[in-house]
């Protein structure tokens, strides 16, 4: 209908109207024990600014770039379970979550590889405890 220019036009009730709020760092600090389809969603949503945030070894970790995968594991919500050459794998509810490219504390958006290597993430590790 609207390609044919037939689409109805409804005004909108503005009594009915609210603002989203602007996107800010405190809105975007991942809850690991969300489900893993939130997770994703949250860091989608949140990048590629502000950028979703938790922690690693107590320092902050925005993570910006990831994919959703329909994985099951027996590890706790947001402990790292693999590592490969995109990236690593977090442990999510129902799935997990592949981290590609993430920003530490005090530093440039990298790749979560180069991350690894240099932070010495392991599989094991947990973010956000």
């Amino acid at each position: 209908m609207i390609k044919n220019g037939t689409a109805p036009k409804i005004k909108q009730d503005e009594s009915q109207a609210t603002y989203e709020p602007l996107c800010t760092d405190a809105l975007t600090v991942i809850d690991w024990s969300r489900p893993a389809q939130q997770v994703y969603n949250l860091i989608r949503g949140a990048n590629p600014t502000p950028g979703a945030s938790t922690t690693f070894k107590g320092e902050k970790l925005k993570i910006f770039d990831s994919s959703l995968l329909q994985t099951q594991h027996q590890a706790l919500t947001g402990e790292i379970v693999s590592i490969n050459d995109e990236g690593f794998i977090v442990a999510g509810s129902g799935g997990g979550i592949l981290v590609k490219r993430v920003q530490p504390a005090g530093g440039g958006k990298v790749k979560s590889t180069e991350f690894v290597t240099a932070s010495g993430l392991k599989v094991g590790d947990r973010l956000g405890a």
